[in-house]
């Protein structure tokens, strides 16, 4: 939601560059949440939009097609309010890159007029999704456990 916002917020963060390294970053949260165990549809759905808005960031946006394209792939993102600015906030780095043409941006919101969305442009960073961890009893007897004075624990009291 911190990034998503920032975008929504900070010209300086709508790049295709900076869209390669959200989507990489994703990528490796995605692995973290595999290797946990920790993947779910709502993990998942919850880095929709952010996924979404890399590769609005990374993807050609010229032609019709383009703006087609734009369409039917960014569902998760509301039309007006989070497209539509991420169009207008794109800033060319790189000399290949372009900036976006008023034109195609009306062209795309044009094709956006008929969908429903919620009018909503910043996410809730206050969310907390709950986690469930698996627990797993010591097999040693914790008031038998002496701490070394190398740690440096000398606060530490046995109850």
């Amino acid at each position: 939601a911190v990034t998503l916002n920032s975008l929504f917020l900070r010209k300086d963060m709508c790049s295709c560059r900076k869209g390669m390294q959200i989507r990489c970053n994703i990528s490796y949260l995605e692995e973290w949440l595999k290797d946990k165990n920790l993947q779910s549809s709502n993990a998942k759905e919850t880095l929709e939009p952010l996924s979404q808005a890399a590769w609005l960031l990374q993807v050609k946006k010229i032609t019709d097609d383009d703006a087609k394209e734009i369409c039917e792939h960014c569902t998760s993102l509301s039309t007006v309010q989070q497209i539509v600015k991420i169009l207008n906030s794109y800033t060319p780095i790189d000399d290949f890159e372009k900036r976006v043409t008023p034109s195609f941006v009306r062209k795309v919101q044009a094709m956006l007029n008929n969908r429903e969305d919620v009018p909503q442009l910043m996410l809730d960073t206050k969310h907390l999704f709950q986690v469930t961890f698996p627990f797993t009893p010591s097999p040693h007897a914790l008031e038998l456990i002496q701490v070394p004075s190398s740690f440096k624990l000398g606060f530490l009291t046995r109850v």
